[in-house]
């Protein structure tokens, strides 16, 4: 076994004890199964680690420390927002089970995929019941942004993967190990780690600085198309959105992330790999007219099968007959949108979308009342949260990973940080309204004798005697 499968067994262990002191810990057990499953590097795919069980199993006892451990805010009262967002992931896990028994193409093919969407939004509500206060939010937080870490340190430092067409292949998660997916995912919290620069927490701030570049050269290393439009458009809405020192953050935080691109582009290889982006003008025309052709296939299927044809029913079955005269393949929809409609129905899509809203209205709410409080470190938190639902939805748009694990793990933290900020507020106001603390006096409360106290009557104050 080498030192490190040692060392990820031990952190195992260790996580597994202490997830059932706290949920947050068995959500950095399930964290640690998800940005670093043994299986997916050279180190666990041989050996006693060489099992795709570990995933399982740190979600099992994830679930066993939020039943075991879960205990409530004593000043948490139910949010309306969130409820909402509750019930609303609850009729998409339903919709899934229904379209999956009743209308799927083939049942065996969409059950697959039903029971992998159905694990994540049930693990939406785990991560959203840890985040009770702000020291587990700062854990999760803290655990993802390792997570990222490790994944830089393993493609940067060690060569994990491989380099396909310009491209990084073979370098992941559970749900995605190619470079469209990977970019997605590091577009998804790359905005976070920006946030994170400027945390008054030195541990967060600490991992976001070493992280940052690691996560940015990754990206580059993807040469993903989709994840390089969805980062420009999250800056952009960020921009947008941004007001006074939380624009000053940011515009710190942009030119941080410039520096590093041009310290990186130092490397031709890189610089290469960046402008490869911007294709000439016979590819970039096929790929779009190709894309184009998908969307209009899937438009047609979704016309005639409103309500959904089940899991990866329409790519791997019903895909060919609808590409007649443009591909005799089994292809994808490269698009995520439509490909949730086309499995799930319009309704679902509906619902997913309420969903994605839902979690951007919490991470403006929190941002707006860490503003008000003029804590403009946690408000930047927020408006990171809404650029990496952009990146994340963008980027989603043009491949077929909209439903990934990451994109809902960035629901519950929008979750999680709405509630929170609720608390602080919470909290302050009752400080403001608490009644000054009863000072006896030299004579421990009772009147003083020596001093006549006078009595009220119709007439006014009377002084006695």
């Amino acid at each position: 076994m080498s030192l490190t499968a040692l060392l990820w067994a031990l952190a195992f262990v260790i996580l597994m004890v202490a997830a059932f002191r706290a949920p947050a810990w068995g959500a950095a057990l399930y964290m640690l199964t998800f940005f670093a499953l043994p299986q997916y590097w050279w180190w666990g795919k041989t050996g006693p680690l060489a099992t795709p069980r570990w995933n399982l199993m740190g979600g099992v006892v994830f679930l066993l420390s939020v039943v075991l451990t879960y205990r409530p805010h004593p000043m948490a009262q139910p949010l309306v927002r969130l409820r909402a967002m509750r019930w609303m992931l609850m009729l998409i896990a339903l919709n899934y089970v229904l379209v999956s028994l009743v209308l799927a193409e083939n049942l065996d093919m969409s059950s697959v995929v039903m029971f992998i969407q159905v694990k994540l939004i049930v693990l939406v509500f785990l991560l959203d019941v840890s985040i009770q206060d702000e020291i587990n939010w700062k854990r999760i937080v803290l655990v993802m942004f390792l997570g990222i870490l490790f994944l830089g340190f393993e493609v940067n430092f060690r060569g994990a993967g491989k380099s396909v067409a310009g491209r990084l292949e073979g370098v992941g998660v559970p749900g995605g190990n190619t470079s469209n997916h990977l970019g997605n995912l590091l577009i998804t919290f790359m905005p976070m780690l920006g946030a994170g620069l400027f945390s008054q927490d030195r541990k967060v701030k600490l991992v976001a600085l070493v992280t940052s570049p690691l996560a940015l050269n990754t990206l580059l290393k993807c040469n993903s198309r989709g994840s390089y439009l969805g980062l420009i458009a999250a800056g952009s809405v960020m921009l947008l959105l941004s007001r006074g020192r939380e624009r000053k953050l940011l515009f710190g935080g942009a030119l941080l992330g410039c520096l590093g691109v041009l310290v990186l582009a130092r490397d031709g290889r890189i610089f290469e790999r960046f402008t490869s982006t911007f294709v000439g003008e016979e590819q970039r025309d096929t790929s779009a007219q190709s894309r184009i052709a998908f969307w209009k296939a899937a438009l047609v299927c979704l016309s005639e099968h409103p309500a959904g044809v089940g899991g990866d029913c329409y790519k791997n079955i019903l895909s060919r007959q609808y590409l007649v005269g443009v591909t005799d393949r089994a292809r994808a929809i490269h698009n995520g949108f439509l490909n949730e409609a086309v499995q799930w129905g319009v309704h679902s899509l509906l619902l997913r979308l309420g969903v994605f809203y839902l979690a951007f209205r919490c991470a403006r709410s929190g941002q707006a009342i860490y503003r008000r409080q003029q804590n403009f470190q946690d408000a930047l938190m927020g408006l990171a949260l809404v650029g990496g639902l952009v990146a994340f939805s963008v980027g989603g748009f043009f491949g077929d990973y909209w439903d990934s694990e990451w994109g809902l793990q960035l629901v519950a933290l929008c979750m999680g940080y709405y509630r929170i900020a609720v608390l602080r507020e919470r909290e302050q106001q009752s400080m403001e309204y608490a009644p000054a603390p009863f000072n006896p006096g030299p004579w421990g409360g009772m009147p003083n004798p020596m001093v006549a106290t006078p009595q009220w009557t119709r007439m006014g104050p009377v002084m006695p005697g």
